[in-house]
């Protein structure tokens, strides 16, 4: 990769990092979905421009609107209100094995046996952070943050798969699609939207505008570009980032602690991850047009 790119996709990391941080703090305002709800709703209202064709087919924007802009983020961030912040940072990596998983079904990707040996580890990493005894976190939370672990690796083999597309308009679609969903999905399942739009302060707002202005349009813009220019293999190793910035954030900013025994399963968690993402082997690039 061209350093620009590593510094680019770096500072995206870093972003998205905080922003389990910044969201944990948000939803002592805010319900989860309503949240979200209006991270797109925003989104949607900045990049009014970019609503226009750009030779995208409407059946894959709405595919990736439902897998990346509502159950993604309705698992996680209903599943980041249970958890610790920095437990869920670290947890939500799995969507590494799990994009390497599924790019042996959808693009015929062979994983090396360091890759194969990484997502074992891996998997053991988040289950002894599910198994953490004297932990805050609820298991069925920490749960519904690996379901949008995984439907991050299937968005991420989705944006692969729809090619060159400018990522501007693809968010703008989206947000216009995911935005009335979230919404609908927060009224009808959730309670309290009311007081919690008169009295949100600045962490609730604050968070809104962070998620559609850092972690959508800058983060996901940028991402989507950096996506369409290089391997899966060359671009999750960057994803290692997000999880050390969100766990750091956790611990410093909202004050959580990791004991020894999480402390051992975040260890594992990463190093699987850098096996999977540095195990791979060269291979030709999936072409936008193909």
């Amino acid at each position: 990769m061209k350093p620009l790119d590593i510094l680019i996709g770096v500072i995206v990391m870093v972003v998205w990092g905080m922003n389990f941080a910044f969201g944990k703090l948000a939803m002592a305002e805010f319900p989860p979905m309503m949240l979200i709800g209006l991270r797109y709703l925003l989104t949607a209202l900045l990049l009014i421009p970019f609503l226009k064709p750009q030779g995208m087919k409407f059946a894959h924007i709405f595919a990736l609107s439902m897998t990346l802009g509502v159950l993604h983020f309705a698992f996680m961030f209903t599943g980041l209100q249970g958890t610790d912040a920095s437990l869920a940072a670290i947890a939500a990596q799995i969507q590494v094995p799990f994009a390497v998983i599924l790019a042996v079904f959808f693009f015929r990707e062979r994983p090396t046996r360091k890759q194969i040996l990484g997502i074992a580890v891996a998997f053991v990493g988040v289950a002894m952070l599910a198994g953490a005894p004297k932990t805050s976190s609820s298991l069925f939370h920490l749960g519904l943050v690996i379901v949008a672990a995984l439907l991050w690796g299937l968005a991420h083999i989705q944006v692969k798969w729809m090619g060159a597309v400018n990522p501007f308009v693809l968010n703008a679609w989206m947000s216009v699609l995911a935005a009335p969903m979230m919404l609908v999905a927060s009224f009808a399942i959730e309670d309290g939207q009311w007081e919690a739009l008169q009295s949100a302060g600045f962490a609730g707002w604050g968070g809104v505008v962070y998620m559609a202005l850092g972690v959508t349009i800058f983060g996901y813009g940028l991402w989507y570009r950096i996506l369409q220019k290089y391997d899966v293999s060359q671009t999750m190793p960057l994803t290692i980032l997000a999880p050390l910035v969100g766990a750091g954030a956790g611990i410093v900013i909202l004050g959580e602690h990791m004991d020894a025994f999480q402390l051992a399963g975040a260890a594992l968690t990463i190093v699987g991850v850098g096996a999977v993402t540095t195990g791979g082997k060269a291979k030709a690039k999936v072409e936008a047009e193909g």
